[in-house]
Protein backbone atom coordinates (compact mmCIF):
# COMPACT_ATOMS: atom_id res chain seq x y z
CA UNK A 1 0.00 0.00 0.00
CA UNK A 2 2.59 2.50 0.58
CA UNK A 3 4.35 2.46 -2.66
CA UNK A 4 0.69 2.57 -4.55
CA UNK A 5 0.47 5.61 -1.66
CA UNK A 6 3.34 7.68 -2.81
CA UNK A 7 2.89 6.71 -6.29
CA UNK A 8 -0.20 8.28 -6.99
CA UNK A 9 1.02 11.07 -4.11
CA UNK A 10 3.24 12.00 -7.26
CA UNK A 11 0.89 11.48 -9.96
CA UNK A 12 -1.52 14.20 -7.42
CA UNK A 13 1.30 16.78 -7.16
CA UNK A 14 1.79 16.66 -11.13
CA UNK A 15 -1.62 18.09 -11.55
CA UNK A 16 -1.64 21.86 -12.60
CA UNK A 17 -3.78 24.27 -10.91
CA UNK A 18 -5.68 24.41 -14.91
CA UNK A 19 -7.24 21.20 -14.40
CA UNK A 20 -8.49 22.17 -10.59
CA UNK A 21 -12.33 21.79 -11.76
CA UNK A 22 -15.14 18.73 -11.77
CA UNK A 23 -15.62 16.17 -14.62
CA UNK A 24 -18.24 16.63 -17.24
CA UNK A 25 -18.95 13.31 -15.97
CA UNK A 26 -20.20 14.19 -12.86
CA UNK A 27 -22.12 17.49 -13.40
CA UNK A 28 -24.31 15.05 -15.94
CA UNK A 29 -24.92 12.20 -13.09
CA UNK A 30 -25.24 14.62 -10.63
CA UNK A 31 -28.54 15.66 -11.94
CA UNK A 32 -30.01 11.65 -11.53
CA UNK A 33 -29.00 11.98 -7.32
CA UNK A 34 -31.75 12.37 -4.64
CA UNK A 35 -31.40 15.19 -3.17
CA UNK A 36 -28.89 15.97 -0.44
CA UNK A 37 -27.50 12.70 -0.76
CA UNK A 38 -24.47 11.25 0.77
CA UNK A 39 -22.15 9.92 -1.64
CA UNK A 40 -19.30 7.66 -1.31
CA UNK A 41 -16.82 9.05 -4.17
CA UNK A 42 -14.50 5.77 -4.82
CA UNK A 43 -10.78 7.01 -5.93
CA UNK A 44 -11.71 10.87 -5.68
CA UNK A 45 -8.72 12.66 -5.67
CA UNK A 46 -8.03 15.68 -4.43
CA UNK A 47 -11.78 16.56 -4.31
CA UNK A 48 -12.94 18.47 -7.72
CA UNK A 49 -15.96 16.51 -8.29
CA UNK A 50 -16.65 16.28 -4.74
CA UNK A 51 -16.83 19.91 -4.15
CA UNK A 52 -19.02 19.85 -6.89
CA UNK A 53 -21.10 17.54 -5.16
CA UNK A 54 -21.32 19.77 -1.80
CA UNK A 55 -21.80 22.61 -4.15
CA UNK A 56 -25.01 21.34 -4.98
CA UNK A 57 -26.31 20.31 -1.23
CA UNK A 58 -25.18 16.76 -0.80
CA UNK A 59 -22.78 15.35 1.77
CA UNK A 60 -19.44 13.54 0.21
CA UNK A 61 -17.62 10.44 1.79
CA UNK A 62 -13.65 10.36 -0.92
CA UNK A 63 -12.06 7.18 -0.08
CA UNK A 64 -8.71 7.25 -1.95
CA UNK A 65 -5.23 5.93 -1.57
CA UNK A 66 -3.28 9.25 -1.80
CA UNK A 67 -2.58 11.21 1.27
CA UNK A 68 -1.05 13.78 -0.70
CA UNK A 69 -4.86 13.79 -2.49
CA UNK A 70 -6.90 13.65 0.71
CA UNK A 71 -5.25 16.17 2.47
CA UNK A 72 -5.86 18.73 -0.47
CA UNK A 73 -9.72 17.76 -0.59
CA UNK A 74 -9.54 18.58 3.12
CA UNK A 75 -7.64 22.30 2.54
CA UNK A 76 -9.79 22.96 -0.38
CA UNK A 77 -13.38 22.28 1.84
CA UNK A 78 -11.83 24.29 4.28
CA UNK A 79 -10.93 27.60 1.99
CA UNK A 80 -14.90 27.23 0.58
CA UNK A 81 -16.47 26.72 4.17
CA UNK A 82 -17.67 23.55 3.79
CA UNK A 83 -15.41 21.33 5.85
CA UNK A 84 -18.83 20.12 7.83
CA UNK A 85 -20.28 18.40 4.32
CA UNK A 86 -17.09 16.22 3.27
CA UNK A 87 -14.98 12.87 5.31
CA UNK A 88 -12.08 11.66 3.68
CA UNK A 89 -10.73 8.40 4.39
CA UNK A 90 -7.28 6.41 2.64
CA UNK A 91 -8.41 2.88 1.37
CA UNK A 92 -6.32 0.65 -0.59
CA UNK A 93 -9.10 -0.42 -3.03
CA UNK A 94 -6.23 -3.32 -3.86
CA UNK A 95 -7.99 -5.38 -0.87
CA UNK A 96 -11.31 -5.45 -2.47
CA UNK A 97 -12.88 -3.75 0.45
CA UNK A 98 -14.51 -0.96 1.14
CA UNK A 99 -14.48 0.46 4.73
CA UNK A 100 -17.94 1.99 5.40
CA UNK A 101 -20.75 -0.20 6.58
CA UNK A 102 -23.38 -1.73 5.03
CA UNK A 103 -26.10 0.52 3.34
CA UNK A 104 -24.34 3.64 4.39
CA UNK A 105 -24.50 6.08 1.55
CA UNK A 106 -27.26 6.83 -0.92
CA UNK A 107 -24.77 7.28 -4.33
CA UNK A 108 -21.68 5.31 -4.96
CA UNK A 109 -19.95 7.62 -7.72
CA UNK A 110 -16.25 6.82 -9.10
CA UNK A 111 -14.94 8.12 -12.30
CA UNK A 112 -12.02 5.61 -13.77
CA UNK A 113 -11.31 5.21 -10.25
CA UNK A 114 -11.56 1.80 -11.25
CA UNK A 115 -9.11 0.90 -13.94
CA UNK A 116 -6.16 -0.24 -12.01
CA UNK A 117 -7.26 -3.95 -10.83
CA UNK A 118 -7.24 -7.14 -12.68
CA UNK A 119 -10.97 -8.92 -13.59
CA UNK A 120 -11.64 -10.25 -9.95
CA UNK A 121 -10.31 -7.41 -8.04
CA UNK A 122 -12.72 -5.07 -10.04
CA UNK A 123 -15.79 -7.40 -9.51
CA UNK A 124 -15.05 -7.25 -5.82
CA UNK A 125 -15.04 -3.57 -5.63
CA UNK A 126 -18.14 -3.55 -7.71
CA UNK A 127 -19.79 -6.44 -5.27
CA UNK A 128 -18.63 -3.80 -2.15
CA UNK A 129 -19.90 -0.79 -3.82
CA UNK A 130 -23.24 -2.48 -4.04
CA UNK A 131 -23.32 -3.62 0.08
CA UNK A 132 -22.83 0.05 0.84
CA UNK A 133 -25.59 1.26 -0.92
CA UNK A 134 -29.28 1.90 1.10
CA UNK A 135 -31.90 0.21 -0.53
CA UNK A 136 -33.16 1.93 -3.60
CA UNK A 137 -29.36 3.62 -3.32
CA UNK A 138 -27.71 4.32 -6.88
CA UNK A 139 -24.25 3.46 -8.43
CA UNK A 140 -22.61 5.74 -11.27
CA UNK A 141 -18.78 4.25 -11.99
CA UNK A 142 -16.87 4.70 -15.09
CA UNK A 143 -14.47 2.73 -16.69
CA UNK A 144 -11.91 3.82 -19.71
CA UNK A 145 -12.70 1.91 -22.77
CA UNK A 146 -11.52 -0.40 -25.12
CA UNK A 147 -13.19 1.82 -27.88
CA UNK A 148 -10.56 4.30 -27.45
CA UNK A 149 -8.24 2.81 -30.40
CA UNK A 150 -5.31 5.03 -29.97
CA UNK A 151 -5.03 4.25 -25.92
CA UNK A 152 -5.82 0.44 -26.39
CA UNK A 153 -3.52 0.63 -29.10
CA UNK A 154 -0.56 2.22 -27.09
CA UNK A 155 -1.27 -0.68 -24.82
CA UNK A 156 -1.12 -3.66 -26.60
CA UNK A 157 1.88 -2.34 -27.95
CA UNK A 158 3.72 -1.12 -25.06
CA UNK A 159 2.44 -2.93 -22.28
CA UNK A 160 2.81 -6.58 -20.80
CA UNK A 161 -1.22 -8.55 -21.10
CA UNK A 162 -1.81 -9.89 -17.97
CA UNK A 163 -5.50 -11.10 -18.71
CA UNK A 164 -7.90 -10.07 -21.32
CA UNK A 165 -8.18 -6.43 -21.81
CA UNK A 166 -6.07 -6.02 -18.39
CA UNK A 167 -2.18 -4.45 -19.08
CA UNK A 168 1.12 -4.17 -16.86
CA UNK A 169 2.60 -0.63 -17.71
CA UNK A 170 5.95 0.11 -15.70
CA UNK A 171 4.17 -0.86 -12.18
CA UNK A 172 0.83 0.22 -12.59
CA UNK A 173 -2.14 -1.68 -13.69
CA UNK A 174 -4.10 -0.53 -16.21
CA UNK A 175 -7.69 -1.98 -17.41
CA UNK A 176 -9.80 -1.57 -20.31
CA UNK A 177 -12.39 -4.25 -19.95
CA UNK A 178 -15.76 -4.53 -22.75
CA UNK A 179 -18.94 -3.90 -21.99
CA UNK A 180 -19.28 -7.43 -21.99
CA UNK A 181 -17.02 -7.92 -19.56
CA UNK A 182 -18.66 -5.68 -16.88
CA UNK A 183 -22.04 -6.80 -17.64
CA UNK A 184 -20.89 -10.45 -17.05
CA UNK A 185 -19.50 -8.93 -13.66
CA UNK A 186 -22.88 -7.85 -12.79
CA UNK A 187 -24.13 -11.28 -13.61
CA UNK A 188 -21.91 -12.90 -11.42
CA UNK A 189 -21.99 -11.08 -8.87
CA UNK A 190 -26.17 -10.80 -9.06
CA UNK A 191 -26.59 -7.40 -9.59
CA UNK A 192 -30.34 -7.24 -11.45
CA UNK A 193 -30.86 -3.66 -11.81
CA UNK A 194 -28.30 -2.20 -13.56
CA UNK A 195 -27.22 -1.05 -16.94
CA UNK A 196 -23.32 -0.72 -18.62
CA UNK A 197 -23.69 2.09 -22.12
CA UNK A 198 -20.98 4.09 -23.14
CA UNK A 199 -20.29 7.60 -22.10
CA UNK A 200 -18.33 10.17 -24.03
CA UNK A 201 -16.48 13.23 -22.63
CA UNK A 202 -15.24 15.91 -24.09
CA UNK A 203 -11.83 16.85 -23.41
CA UNK A 204 -10.97 20.52 -23.09
CA UNK A 205 -7.22 22.24 -24.41
CA UNK A 206 -5.42 22.01 -21.05
CA UNK A 207 -6.63 18.76 -19.84
CA UNK A 208 -5.71 17.78 -23.51
CA UNK A 209 -1.81 18.84 -22.92
CA UNK A 210 -1.61 17.20 -19.11
CA UNK A 211 -2.61 13.89 -20.26
CA UNK A 212 -0.79 14.01 -23.75
CA UNK A 213 -4.24 13.06 -25.27
CA UNK A 214 -4.51 13.22 -29.13
CA UNK A 215 -8.65 12.62 -29.22
CA UNK A 216 -11.44 15.42 -28.15
CA UNK A 217 -12.99 12.58 -26.65
CA UNK A 218 -12.67 11.00 -23.47
CA UNK A 219 -14.12 6.98 -24.17
CA UNK A 220 -16.01 5.36 -21.13
CA UNK A 221 -17.96 2.48 -20.13
CA UNK A 222 -20.65 3.22 -17.58
CA UNK A 223 -21.89 0.79 -14.98
CA UNK A 224 -24.87 1.71 -13.14
CA UNK A 225 -26.88 -0.32 -10.83
CA UNK A 226 -29.47 0.11 -8.32
CA UNK A 227 -30.02 -1.52 -4.89
CA UNK A 228 -32.93 -3.35 -4.41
Amino acid sequence: MDTDSLRWDEIHKKIPPDLERHSQYAEKREVLFPRESKICDMAGGLGYDAMYFIGKGHNVIILDISDYALKGAVNSAKASKISKKLAVKKCDFGTGKIPLKDGSVDVVFSRIGFNYFPYKETRLLLAEAYRILKTDGKAFIAFKSPEDVEDYKFLKTNAVELERNVFVEGEQIRSRFTKEQLQQMMEEIGIVDYSVEQFLEERDTIRDEFMKANKNILYLNEVRFKKI
